[in-house]
């Protein structure tokens, strides 16, 4: 195999073999899909190079990789990563090394971008993409299928000599219209969401709210932009994106969700795409928006559209917290006032909320309970504060000594565990408040107080394995009324 390559990597090939392996083991979101990487591949795809995706949910899924090491034979093999996963991905570079050491292993997403010194902590990934890398990737490919030097590739991040050079970015796409949608043939769309019963959609890039936790003001400063402003695909482009969707897998999809950071905060571009999905989709859906933005006319378009669910990042009930900390600058009156509305016009709410901020106190988390309950939204969830490199917040953590780092570096339980250097009773605190959140919310909710009863009596774990043996004795029975075998 070894000489099969390097006399492969002697000529000139006509196309390129990628694999794509986007990890999401133990990870904080269940789902699959990964618009940026559906976008990289699509470009991939155009440009004439062969493209395969493969979805790594647990460690035992390494032997798939390497198999198609073996199968696939690719001359590259892509990762993207978010920072709780770049141990996996440290993990499968050099198993990738190991089975075949001159195909080509790189790195994209999150984590590199705001962080390419991550590169420095592997030898088993010859190199990093930063930032938005659609057109620098198909350069990138071109050069390996020309036999050039890929390492003057732009938006490219590689170590040598021991030192780490970052080459220019590309501007950022404005137009979107250029860029094709997200690949769904090769990447396993109907896997990672429609069996789940919706349909997600990314159709913006950028949000202007400048949160220390979260990585837009790094990518804002990456590119010296004062805030990383939103660009917006088409509403007919998003349209016909949705439209695509909905033809293909129709029944199947209970719901849309536009996961854009903020929904439409374009005023235009949000009536358009309103009044175009209203006459030609006829699936109800869900948006993430800000509360700053909510009033009766707005609510009463996205109603009347097919909206039936506004998704809400609350964080803390603590105004100072919120605003000082973490750099939210809305009070506790408009949180009030956008639930209120959205119950007046009977839509669903889910508040989103984060405990164990460096500094926080209990009497702070009970106040964002009681603002909770106050808010009393449809749902309400925590997350347990993860300090991101790259990161205003995050990096304040490292930079004073407040991550414990062995902790960090396992990585098992992102937003469910806290990673600071807590004591036992605080963290101990932290998780009453992460395992109880429903409860203590909505403390009269017989339905949740059962469920916990049983998850904790392990009953309702013992009644989907009878549930799931009586159905398959029903099953059996009815095939075998009906003269048919199992």
């Amino acid at each position: 195999m070894g000489e099969k390559r390097h006399h492969i990597n002697l000529i000139r090939m006509n196309t390129v073999n990628v694999l794509f392996v986007y990890p999401n083991i133990n990870g904080f979101h269940y789902d699959n899909y990964h618009f940026g990487l559906a976008s990289i591949v699509s470009v991939t795809r155009q440009a004439g190079h062969n493209a395969k995706v493969l979805l790594i949910t647990e460690k035992s899924n390494y032997s798939l990789l390497l198999n198609e090491i073996k199968s696939f034979d690719p001359q590259v093999v892509g990762f993207s990563s978010v920072s709780s996963q770049f141990h996996y991905v440290k993990e499968m570079a050099s198993l990738v090394k190991e089975a075949s050491p001159e195909t080509i292993t790189v790195c994209g997403g999150v984590h590199p971008t705001i962080y390419p010194d991550a590169l420095r902590e592997t030898k088993a990934l010859d190199c990093v993409f930063v930032g938005e890398s659609e057109f620098s990737f198909v350069e990138f490919l071109d050069k390996i299928r020309n036999c050039e030097a890929y390492q003057e590739t732009d938006n490219l991040a590689y170590v040598k000599n021991g030192k780490l050079i970052r080459n220019r970015l590309k501007p950022l796409i404005e137009n979107l219209e250029i860029i094709p949608h997200p690949d769904k043939e090769v990447y396993p769309y109907e896997q990672a969401s429609i069996r789940l019963g919706y349909a997600p959609f990314f159709f913006t890039r950028g949000c202007p709210y400048m949160c220390t936790y979260c990585s837009n003001h790094a990518l804002a400063n990456m590119y010296n932009r004062k805030r990383n402003y939103p660009r917006f695909r088409s509403p007919e482009s998003c349209i016909q994106e949705i439209e695509e969707v909905v033809r293909r897998y129709g029944d199947r999809i209970q719901y849309i969700f536009i996961g854009d950071d903020i929904f439409g905060l374009n005023t235009r571009w949000r009536k358009e795409f309103c009044d175009k999905y209203k006459e030609r989709v006829n699936v109800k859906f869900v948006i993430v928006m800000h509360v700053e933005m909510i009033n009766n006319e707005l609510l009463n378009m996205l109603k009347d559209a097919g909206c039936f669910k506004l998704l809400f990042g609350v964080e803390s009930g603590d105004e100072v917290q919120r605003s000082e900390i973490l750099d939210r600058r809305m009070s506790n009156e408009q949180i009030i006032r956008a639930f209120d509305l959205c119950r007046k016009h009977n839509l669903e709410t889910l508040s989103i909320n984060i405990i164990g901020f460096p500094g926080e106190t209990e009497e702070m988390i009970k106040r964002t309970v009681e603002l909770n309950r106050r808010l009393r939204p449809t749902s309400s969830g925590v997350n347990i504060f993860y300090p991101y490199k790259g990161t205003k917040l995050g990096d304040k953590c490292f930079e004073e000594g407040l991550v414990d780092l062995g902790k960090f570096h396992d990585f098992t339980n992102e937003r469910r565990e806290s990673v600071l250097k807590y004591s036992k009773k605080h963290r101990k605190m932290l998780m009453y408040y992460y395992n109880n959140w429903d409860i203590l919310i909505d403390p009269y909710n017989v339905k949740l107080r059962l469920r916990k009863y049983l998850l904790q009596t392990r009953l309702l774990e013992h009644a989907r394995k009878i549930k799931k043996i009586t159905d398959r004795g029903n099953r059996v029975f009815g095939l075998l009324r009906n003269g048919k075998s199992a």
